[in-house]
C-alpha cells in the first residue's frame, strides 16, 4: 500500500511536468490577433458596467465643450463620477482581465490606451479626455488598480 501511494505520488507529480512546458512565451500570445479579441471583450463588459458614469462624463465633457467652466457644485459632480469609475476600475472583472492581458505582455499603455478608444467612442470630448489622461489619479488607478486617496 505504501508503495502504491508512492508510486501515485510520483507518478502525479510527472504529470505536472508536462503542463508547465507547454505554456506559452509571451512573445507567442501577445500578438495583435492574440489581444484584440481578449481586450475588446473586457472592453464591452467594461461599457456594460460603467454605462451610468460614461453618461455623466459624457455631460460634462460637453458642457466644457461648449465653453462651460468648473464652478463647485460641478467639480464635485466629476469627483465623485471619478469616484464611481473608479470602483468599476479598482473592483471589475473587465479590468482585472485587461491587467492580467497588460501584465502578460508587458504593455503598461495597454489599459491607457483602451480607455481612451472607449472614450472617444463613447463621445466624449477630446479636451475632456485629455485632462482625464492627465489627472494623476486616474493614471495611477489605471496603472496599478489601485485608486488612490484623491484629496481636494
Amino acid at each position: 500500500m505504501r508503495n502504491l501511494l508512492l508510486i501515485l505520488s510520483i507518478c502525479s507529480t510527472a504529470m505536472l511536468f508536462p503542463a508547465c512546458a507547454t505554456v506559452p512565451e509571451p512573445a507567442e500570445v501577445c500578438s495583435a490577433e492574440w489581444i484584440s479579441p481578449r481586450a475588446n471583450r473586457a472592453m464591452n463588459e467594461f461599457k456594460n458596467d460603467a454605462r451610468p458614469v460614461v453618461r455623466k462624463l459624457r455631460k460634462i465633457g460637453k458642457k466644457l465643450e461648449s465653453g462651460g467652466s468648473f464652478k463647485p457644485l460641478a467639480m464635485f459632480s466629476l469627483m465623485n463620477s471619478l469616484q464611481n469609475l473608479g470602483n468599476k476600475l479598482e473592483h471589475g472583472r473587465a479590468m482585472r482581465d485587461m491587467r492580467t492581458l497588460a501584465t502578460t505582455c508587458n504593455d503598461p499603455t495597454l489599459i491607457k490606451n483602451a480607455m481612451t478608444d472607449f472614450l472617444r467612442e463613447q463621445g466624449i470630448d477630446e479636451k475632456f479626455i485629455n485632462f482625464l489622461n492627465n489627472f494623476e489619479a486616474y493614471t495611477q488607478l489605471l496603472e496599478t488598480g489601485e485608486r488612490p486617496d484623491i484629496k481636494l
